[in-house]
Parts: structure tokens; sequence; C-alpha cells
């Protein structure tokens, strides 16, 4: 069902803790936050993108680890239902939070910059 969706949000660990350390700081308001990026995207665009960094940083790995059965979509089509947008502007408000990563580009980047080569402690 995710992958029918035209929207999703996500948000980097660094932000879920930053807004979990802001929301224990601050004196009970038992409100709700929703934590999610600013940029909600579609799933396919997000894997695009993750995909793009992947090659740039090791050029060839795609081809090397993908097998022919394998060259499926990851997106596949349906109901739109249940799809929603989420705003995360009570935190920013309310907690005063600012997002280290606030796109999906700007987290992707972060955690691709911190991985190490797949093959590096690989035992044969």
């Amino acid at each position: 069902m995710r992958g029918s969706r035209k929207y999703t949000s996500r948000v980097h660990v660094e932000d879920i803790c930053q807004a979990l350390k802001a929301s224990i700081d601050m004196p009970s308001s038992r409100r709700i936050y929703n934590v999610v990026d600013d940029e909600p995207a579609p799933r396919e665009e997000v894997f695009a993108y993750a995909l793009d960094l992947i090659e740039k940083k090791w050029p060839g790995l795609v081809k090397k680890c993908t097998s022919p059965q394998k060259d499926e979509s990851f997106v596949r089509s349906g109901s739109s239902r249940g799809e929603k947008r989420v705003s995360n502007s009570r935190i920013k408000r309310e907690l005063g939070v600012q997002l280290f990563h606030p796109s999906y580009k700007s987290g992707l980047q972060s955690v691709i910059d911190q991985m190490e080569s797949p093959f590096q402690h690989a035992a044969y």
C-alpha cells in the first residue's frame, strides 16, 4: 500500500532526536507533534535521488549488486487512499526546532557522506 501513495513524509534521525529533546525540555503541554521534514515527495523521486547519490559515490555498484531478475519498479501503481501531507509547523513554532535536514535530499546526502564502501569490510 505504501508504494501506491504519491507523497510520503520522512525525517532524519538527528531531527527526531532534536524534536524529542525539545519536547522533553518543555513543560508538559500534552501536545502531539509531527516530526517530519519540510518536503513531502513521491517515493519514486526519493528512490531516484538516493540511487543517483549511490552511483556518484560508488560508480558501477548498483549494476554489480543487481541481478536481471530483480529489475522491477520500487513503486507499484494503485489507489492513493489515505495519502496525507503532514505539517511540522508546530515543532518549529512551539518547540523552536530548526531541522538539521529540512529535505530528503539533505538527509540522504548526510547518510551517504557517512557511509564507507559496502565492499570495504566484506569477507569473501
